[in-house]
């Protein structure tokens, strides 16, 4: 069954086997699909095949992922989230949720919607939302999100994990600017300690662009209440690198050289 055949499928599971069903995008983990429902229009994600596993527990199932997504969308604050995240119970898991407006940041750089200045202006924007997130403090034993098991006693934060150009979502506004619209891709959402979520921005766009690690950071600071311990971030980030070119040594692209040199930069 192929990924137009599934997404008929789960439709016709939930009661809405005459859907209009537009293939959107693929990520690592999900196909997604903008359906016409009959309470509107939504977006449908639904499981690849070959769906990259839990990178921090690799036993976590498709329904534990998309459930814990549902409950760190609900716990987000300050940080434009998908409305209406239902999860059902179809073969396999499926989830719907509002449709956000706009493009990934990731696909406008590569349309050449954002130069340099601009990307800098979004970072800063992405740096005050994942201030805002981390003002989310775990509480009690932290329901049904995990926690990450290098995370300090009392500083744990409602992280994203997954936090990076390609699940932010926005588009071009007045001026030049590029207003942030959303940020998707929660499966990977856990308590933990706040640099953990400076990782995927470090491996994928700091590495080569340190000024745009400089807005970010800039943004954070101007809304938490705390710094931001950067030499620990790079230490996460050095670990991620060698993870990613253990499992796979072809990984990382463009970025695979600025990889190389600076997981050499921290050894073990």
């Amino acid at each position: 069954m192929d990924r137009d055949e599934l997404a008929a499928s789960i439709l016709a599971q939930l009661g809405e086997p005459n859907a209009r069903c537009v293939h959107a995008r693929d990520g690592r983990e999900h196909h997604l699909f903008r359906v016409a429902l009959a309470r509107g229009e939504r977006m449908l994600k639904i499981p690849r095949k070959d769906a990259l596993v839990d990178p921090f527990d690799a036993t976590r199932t498709t329904h534990e992922r998309l459930c814990g997504e549902s409950v760190a969308i609900a716990l987000a604050r300050g940080v434009p989230v998908p409305g209406h995240y239902e999860v059902h119970l179809t073969a396999p898991t499926s989830a719907t949720m509002d449709v956000l407006p706009g493009l990934t940041a990731e696909q406008a750089l590569e349309k050449g919607q954002l130069d340099e200045e601009q990307l800098r202006r979004v970072c800063l924007q992405m740096g005050r939302m994942l201030a805002h997130l981390h003002g989310v403090r775990k509480t009690g034993d932290g329901g049904e999100l995990p926690v990450l098991e290098t995370t300090a006693s009392g500083n744990a934060r409602l992280l994203h994990l997954d936090y990076h150009l390609g699940n932010v979502l926005g588009r071009p506004r007045l001026g030049g600017d590029w207003e942030v619209t959303g940020v998707v891709d929660w499966t990977c959402a856990r308590w933990g300690p706040p640099e953990a979520d400076f990782v995927e921005m470090q491996v994928s766009v700091f590495i080569r662009n340190p000024r745009a690690r400089d807005a970010f950071v800039a943004g954070y600071r101007q809304v938490a209440a705390r710094a931001v311990n950067l030499a620990e971030v790079e230490l996460r980030a050095a670990r991620e690198i060698r993870r990613r070119l253990a499992e796979n040594p072809d990984e990382g692209g463009p970025v695979r050289g600025y990889w190389t040199a600076f997981a050499a930069r921290y050894p073990g």
